[in-house]
């Protein structure tokens, strides 16, 4: 009897590497590379307490999830399965890996090293009110009519609403912002690794770009949100203890904290400025970044897809609503921030680390926590930078992978319409690792173009795309506008941004320009197309 137990284990076992072994060589890979790093001597700007208990805990999470990511994997092999998670997920799934989409790792590192620069405050806040109207708008304007449709997509909803023309063109538009902001993305978390090992920008995006492929691949939607969900309970915990810590290692506490702060002019939190140039102003939060945060729910695939996965309009409602409470995870990094400016403020950086942070400064939260805080604490963080990083990636490349797919696919090679399921499945992970290398490729690019920091660059890249796919996506709601139209409206708003951008106009009003460029050229360009059309059957 135990031997024919053991039997049909060594079989499972034999099937499960031959059916996964694209998946085993890319964790031996990644293991090897790991290897490799925890063997390189550490730099003084890269840290020299980066214990085994720390490599350990990260080690422990990279592939603890990897492997929770193949238990809970939908065993459906169709389409609706791996992009769609079968409709069966549950609301407060859907909702944290929302989150965790959302929290990106510029959220971990990018925020604190805005506060701890120069100019840097507590004014980024604001932007938290146009995160929270976005969700509220996207859950009473577009959900409902995406659920009534059933889509895979918000471009199948544009191109049911407008034509195939005018889906591909959003299509285009999605694949270009989301290939940037992505990109800018995997940097940031590559940057978190570097200052741990002391290795190269590049090695350090491969590893994180491996591990990120495997999460997509084993299982698509499903295993993205389940992992994601976990990650969030790693990162929020992270939080919690870098703002702990950072609070902790300040003698005279909270209170010091803040006296610092204000002396240094770090807790100004509302700007009611009306100068376009100024970044973070209150304007700038209800206005640009509601449109913002409305665009990355309505018309950005990487969110929207996650929306698209409950069981119904209700739930997925739900999931969106519960969503908002992501923007405490800002308000913690926001305040461990205001703990380094008053930490290094009483324990000045060295010459040489100074020197570092300065021409790269978003190096300076992983490095407080792989230099200050105590073993196993600085491991669990730098998990939790890695399940912020690794969760938007993820989310990425199958957002990707579907759009190119199942939207622009389909049109170039129309057999895929009549292919087997499973086949267009296989064709799906492939292209989930043609994008990996692309975003991998794209991070190194960003790496030398990084003045402005990381949180304004992740918010630049994907302006010129998405502000022009909002406009898109309301038009189809209003069921106005024909291809000529669009695409004019879209060129001139390209245009229209790229002059804001050299004026040195705040980005986040990119978003709502473009918008209101492709819509208004739309509608006069079909008001004209009418009133000739009119003319012309009178005549």
């Amino acid at each position: 009897m135990l031997k024919k137990k053991l039997t049909c284990f060594k079989f499972d076992a034999l099937r499960f590497m031959k059916k996964n072994i694209i998946i085993i060589i890319i964790i031996i890979a990644a293991l090897f590379c790991c290897s490799v790093l925890f063997a390189q001597n550490m730099n003084e700007v890269a840290s020299s307490h980066f214990s085994t208990l720390n490599w350990v805990i990260l080690i422990v999470f990279l592939l603890g999830t990897t492997l929770i990511g193949e238990l809970v994997k939908n065993k459906d092999k169709g389409l609706d399965a791996f992009f769609k998670g079968g409709n069966n997920l549950p609301w407060w799934a859907v909702s944290l890996s929302l989150i965790a989409t959302k929290t990106s790792v510029a959220t971990f590192i990018a925020v604190p090293a805005f506060i701890f620069s120069m100019n840097g405050n507590l004014t980024y806040l604001q932007m938290t009110i146009g995160f929270a109207l976005g969700n509220v708008l996207f859950v009473f304007v577009l959900l409902k009519e995406y659920y009534e449709e059933g889509i895979f997509s918000p471009y199948d909803f544009i191109q049911n609403r407008l034509g195939i023309r005018v889906s591909q063109l959003s299509r285009a538009f999605f694949m270009i912002g989301a290939t940037m902001s992505q990109g800018v993305r995997l940097l940031g978390t590559a940057l978190v690794l570097s200052v741990i090992t002391g290795q190269d920008t590049v090695v350090c995006i491969v590893i994180i770009a491996v591990f990120a492929v495997v999460w997509s691949y084993i299982g698509g939607i499903t295993t993205v949100v389940w992992t994601d969900a976990i990650q969030f309970v790693i990162f929020i915990l992270g939080a919690f203890f870098a703002l702990f810590y950072a609070i902790g290692d300040i003698p005279g506490g909270f209170g010091e904290m803040m006296n610092i702060a204000d002396e240094k002019a770090k807790l100004v939190l509302f700007d009611l400025s009306l100068d376009p140039h100024k970044t973070y102003t209150l304007w700038v939060g209800v206005l640009g970044c509601t449109f913002f945060e409305f665009g990355s729910n309505a018309i950005d695939q990487v969110v929207t897809q996650r929306a698209l996965c409950c069981k119904n309009l209700k739930e997925a409602r739900k999931a969106v609503a519960f969503s908002v409470v992501g923007v405490a995870t800002t308000w913690i990094m926001a305040f461990v921030g205001i703990g380094l400016v008053a930490y290094y403020n009483i324990n000045p950086l060295s010459e040489l680390v100074n020197n570092s942070i300065s021409s790269e400064p978003d190096r300076i939260f992983p490095y407080y926590v792989v230099n200050e805080l105590p073993n196993g604490i600085s491991g669990l963080i730098i998990a939790a930078m890695f399940a912020a990083g690794i969760s938007t990636l993820d989310s990425a490349l199958t957002a990707l992978s579907q759009t190119s797919v199942m939207g622009v696919g389909t049109l170039v090679f129309p057999k895929l319409k009549t292919m087997a399921e499973n086949k267009v499945v296989k064709i799906s992970k492939i292209a989930i690792v043609v994008w990996g290398v692309t975003l991998a490729v794209l991070a190194y690019g960003f790496s030398f173009f990084q003045d402005g920091g990381l949180l304004a660059l992740g918010f630049k890249v994907p302006g010129y795309a998405y502000g022009a796919l909002i406009g898109i996506a309301f038009l189809a709601l209003m069921r106005k506008g024909n291809f000529t139209g669009i695409v004019s409206g879209a060129i001139i708003a390209v245009f229209t941004i790229a002059w804001m951008h050299y004026e040195g106009i705040s980005f986040f009003w990119w978003f709502p320009v473009g918008a209101l460029i492709v819509i208004i050229v739309a509608l006069i360009h079909s008001k004209i197309i009418t009133n000739t059309g009119n003319q012309t059957s009178v005549v």
